[in-house]
């Protein structure tokens, strides 16, 4: 016998503050595209990176959008832009994001196949590498500035 569930993708698994700035990054973007279109999104993006990251970011994002639209099995739900949670769905996008941008190819490729029809996993998969890797070249500039101003010596636990 199935017992009864509400799981949805709306569910808070984790809170934006705890989230690692390439996934926290992901999800704003996330959440400005399902709010506002890509103008939203971009405006997120723009906050983070230059530019010339960010249009290049915003590509790749709508090949993303793109395929995610066509090929879904489902909408992903996703929180407010100002709520501190992360859903169940923003969480899954995040991490499917940094594996594929990071070369944990076979990770990624499951976890597309999680959103897409079978036939859309890999340009899926390729369309987060190429997104994230314009996203994750923007954190590690901000904790090359962040590392550039902390005083030499300084425990940070």
């Amino acid at each position: 016998m199935k017992h009864a569930r509400d799981l949805s993708g709306e569910l808070p698994v984790a809170a934006m503050q705890g989230m690692e700035p390439l996934a926290a990054l992901v999800i704003g973007a996330l959440r400005g595209w399902n709010r506002g279109g890509a103008g939203a999104a971009l405006v997120t993006l723009r906050a983070q990176m230059t530019e010339g990251q960010a249009a290049a970011a915003m590509a790749a994002m709508c090949d993303l959008a793109g395929i995610l639209g066509a090929a879904r099995r489902r909408p992903l739900a996703c929180h407010a832009p100002e709520c501190p949670c992360v859903g169940a769905d923003e969480a899954t996008f995040a991490r499917f994001v940094r594996e594929a941008a990071l070369g944990e190819r076979e990770e990624a490729l499951l976890l597309a196949s999680l959103m897409v029809d079978g036939p859309a996993i890999t340009g899926l998969t390729d369309a987060a590498q190429r997104f994230g890797l314009h996203l994750y070249r923007a954190t590690l500039r901000d904790a090359a500035a962040f590392a550039a101003t902390r005083p030499a010596g300084t425990t940070l636990h």
